[in-house]
């Protein structure tokens, strides 16, 4: 069996591919490429992706409506080309179209999109301009052929862009001949593919011991939400105990340049035809790391920062340089953000003293967005780190003084600083220095900063999205919970026993939820995980009243409405959207301060800032919010277990590479068989019904293993009855003929004489499920208010109507 599986893992698996760091340790990869191209000829996949970004005007629901893929992502990884009635059309490449008023025209399309489920084309114009050199534009090679057919320049000879404020030509820097992906396309579509790129660590154990592993992990962002957020379509890539996520890095980012210099070759199911995919990242997901000024994206000044004091005698500098935590959270992992207090274990509060006007600044410095970082300003701050050292005999004090000021660090700089400064500690005497620098420097790599840099595609300024998941529900919630029950309720043992009955007492039925074990969310508040304060959120402002401080009580009530907005699938405008979150985030940080000062030494409250840039550029946050892959990290720490632990990123990363082979036959995918060689031979074929009916059968738990939900809502269920057994009424003996006798929706044969089944749960439009008894409101399409209380189903065998009906019924104003 073993040499069963290890030759249909040769033949139509995932490769798994040892990789050596730049710092030397081993790690392994599975191939990133076949990943995509096992996708590609998925049926239960392909059918959903989309490679085209989407103008759906001021709606956004999806990743592809936002900025990042419609307008922002480079040329070089938009997508490249459409086909239309046999001929290809790319990007860069003069254009003749038809103009109903001008009649014909020339262009150079530079990106496409759809509209309306239509294919549309945003274009430069051409004019024609005479040099002394000729006149000049790239087509077709039918169009480069017949230009003097048409009286209009070479259009290889492409003089220039026309700036409009300088006026002036700036040279046109996509080369004159034609775009690169024709030739590498070779008459293949040429597709487009973002992804969701993920890095995150979890435990190798099931017990409390931490066992570090760094993963990382992906999704691919043409997916609609529905669909990205499943277990099925999370990809393993890497992991490692040993290996830092820099270093995977370096051979995930070497996988992703050369599948964007050649195209991932592939079979789509769809098409079915051979295809080239260009894969880019779309966004690096994780934890929010923090740092020097706690903020990735912009230079806010953190507290440990060096601030400048004038000569008021009522502005002196705190006499610590450490803050005070925020209350009922002293064990919080990095609570004080501090690059010299942490790592050290805190022994109790840091009695602080800061003036009025201090403390007004820095918490009005925190509240605002400042200069934001780019990814070209930090390059050129690494390069001059790195030159503070070549230049100083290896010494580091320039170089941690830089530091210090810019807030950038880089992990793979800093190691090979290391070694820089190491090789000069060895040398006796200034010559002997200046040769032993030398000598390092020259064996060192080209570039010396991280992988991440190395990603032209990705800004990790900017395409770092805020976690929602981290900031707001195992941030905000998290502290503030905890502070209600270790500092606003301690030692009130009364209140804290009210709190816990409040809890255990409330009516879950409408957020789809078990009933709440209050003395579990009270006495073990310090040990909730997310979905738990998930709940909390929803039900801190009806059980927290006359409990806590009106300014306390207040702030929930305001993360409360917030974190619904934050969570918003699917968003109408977004320009209004965007408005209304930015007010409710400032009320949230004003209500905060209001309360307490002490929490803005925490990063997350100013990140919380950068979140509606963040929506605009990406879509809705729950698009990029992180629970699919944090829930992955069971599979991860399941695949641990189950291993040897001799070599666990090789064991795990061929586990994985296991199970996407079954995965991909199991689905029904295309593959075609491969030699000893791993070079393809045989027609493309899929296993035959006896496998694939192994999903359908009854009690199977494949579904589950491959990462397959069950159906939780299908709109084909929508107004969907359940019944009851209870014995069926005629009309006039069931409650809605008390409330409409004469009720339009059905005739008066079937009020009469029809007999109703009453039922005992019912699925509304959006998949929740209403049951007798409970209370919900509804806005029609004419914005009245109306409150559906009982549902009947019609027993189509006594009627005089065919079909089964659904009686609604409207109080509007009798609420």
């Amino acid at each position: 069996m073993k040499n069963i599986n290890q030759k249909l893992q040769e033949w139509i698996g995932i490769e798994t591919i040892q990789k050596i760091s730049p710092f030397g340790n081993i790690y392994y990869v599975n191939n990133f490429s076949q990943l995509v191209a096992q996708e590609m000829a998925n049926p239960r996949v392909r059918p959903f992706l989309y490679f085209f970004p989407e103008d759906a005007g001021k709606h956004v629901s999806e990743a592809r409506h936002a900025y990042r893929w419609l307008e922002e992502v480079p040329d070089d990884y938009a997508p490249p080309m459409i086909r239309s009635q046999g001929q290809d059309y790319y990007t860069f490449e003069p254009t003749k179209i038809w103009n109903h008023s001008s009649g014909e025209e020339y262009c150079i399309p530079v990106r496409w999109f759809s509209r309306r489920q239509q294919l549309f084309a945003r274009c430069r114009i051409l004019r024609i301009a005479d040099t002394n050199s000729g006149s000049g534009w790239v087509v077709l090679n039918d169009e480069i052929e017949g230009y003097n057919r048409y009286g209009v320049p070479d259009p290889r000879n492409i003089l220039g862009i026309w700036d409009q404020e300088q006026q002036q030509l700036a040279p046109w820097d996509h080369p004159t001949s034609g775009n690169r992906w024709r030739a590498i396309a070779n008459g293949k579509r040429v597709l487009s593919l973002p992804i969701w790129m993920y890095c995150d660590d979890t435990s190798g154990n099931l017990s409390k011991k931490w066992n570090k592993h760094n993963s990382f992990l992906f999704t691919l962002a043409g997916l609609s939400r529905k669909h990205a957020h499943k277990e099925y379509n999370v990809h393993f890539l890497s992991t490692s105990n040993v290996v830092t996520p820099m270093e995977m890095l370096d051979g995930i980012a070497e996988q992703l340049e050369q599948a964007q210099s050649n195209g991932i070759e592939a079979w789509d199911c769809v098409l079915n035809e051979d295809v080239l995919v260009v894969p880019w990242v779309l966004a690096l997901l994780g934890d929010n790391p923090m740092g020097k000024f706690f903020c990735r994206i912009c230079k806010v000044k953190g507290k440990d920062s060096k601030e400048e004091h004038g000569n008021n005698e009522d502005d002196t500098p705190p006499a610590s340089r450490s803050s005070t935590p925020a209350p009922g959270d002293l064990n919080e992992p990095n609570a004080l953000g501090d690059s010299e207090t942490r790592g050290t274990k805190p022994t109790g509060r840091a009695t602080f003293i800061e003036s009025v006007s201090h403390v007004k600044r820095h918490i009005t410095d925190f509240l605002k967005i400042d200069q934001l970082r780019t990814k070209q300003d930090t390059r050129i701050v690494l390069k001059k780190l790195f030159e503070s050292v070549a230049h100083s005999q290896g010494t580091k004090a320039e170089f941690e003084t830089m530091t210090t000021a810019t807030g950038v660090k880089d992990p793979f700089l800093l190691h090979y600083v290391e070694k820089i400064t190491g090789a000069a500690k060895k040398a006796r005497g200034l010559l002997n220095k200046q040769a032993a620098v030398r000598s390092c420097i020259e064996s060192l790599p080209g570039d010396v900063t991280s992988p991440v840099w190395h990603l032209k595609e990705l800004d990790p300024h900017s395409d770092t999205p805020v976690e929602i998941l981290h900031t707001v529900l195992l941030g905000f919630v998290k502290y503030m919970w905890r502070d209600v029950v270790q500092t606003q309720l301690n030692k009130k043992d009364a209140k804290k026993l009210v709190l816990e009955q409040r809890l255990s007492s409330f009516d879950t039925s409408g957020l789809g939820i078990s009933p709440i074990n209050g003395h579990t969310f009270v006495q073990y508040a310090g040990s909730l995980v997310g979905r738990d304060f998930r709940i909390v959120a929803q039900v801190a402002p009806f059980v927290l009243h006359d409990l806590v401080s009106k300014d306390l009580f207040e702030t929930w009530c305001c993360l409360s409405k917030l974190i619904p907005m934050i969570w918003q699938p699917v968003i109408p405008d977004i320009d209004e959207y965007c408005d209304s979150l930015e007010r409710e985030i400032k009320a949230f940080l004003l209500l905060t301060c209001r309360w307490t000062g002490r929490w803005f030494n925490k990063p997350k409250f100013h990140l919380l800032l950068h979140l509606p840039e963040h929506i605009r550029c990406f879509g809705p946050a729950i698009l990029f919010a992180t629970e699919a892959f944090e829930s992955f990290n069971a599979v991860i720490r399941a695949k641990s277990v189950h291993s040897n632990r001799q070599a666990p990123s090789r064991d795990i990363a061929r586990a994985f590479a296991q199970g996407n082979r079954i995965r991909h036959i199991l689905s029904g995918g295309l593959f075609q068989e491969k030699d000893d060689d791993r070079n393809i031979i045989g027609e493309r074929q899929k296993v035959g019904q006896g496998p694939l009916d192994l999903l359908c059968a009854p009690d199977s738990v494949l579904p589950e293993y491959l990462g397959l939900p069950p159906l939780i809502f299908d709109e084909k269920n929508q107004g969907m009855c359940h019944n009851t057994k209870e014995p069926k009424l005629l009309f006039s003996h069931t409650q809605t003929a008390v409330h409409h006798p004469q009720l339009a929706s059905l005739s008066k044969t079937a009020r009469r004489e029809g007999y109703f089944q009453t039922a005992k749960s019912l699925i509304l439009s959006n998949g929740d499920i209403c049951s007798p008894g409970m209370t919900y409101f509804a806005v029609s399409m004419l914005h009245t208010i109306a409150l559906p209380t009982i549902a009947k189903r019609l027993d189509p065998s006594l009627s005089d109507r065919n079909e089964k009906t659904l009686i609604k019924q409207r109080l509007g104003s009798n609420i």
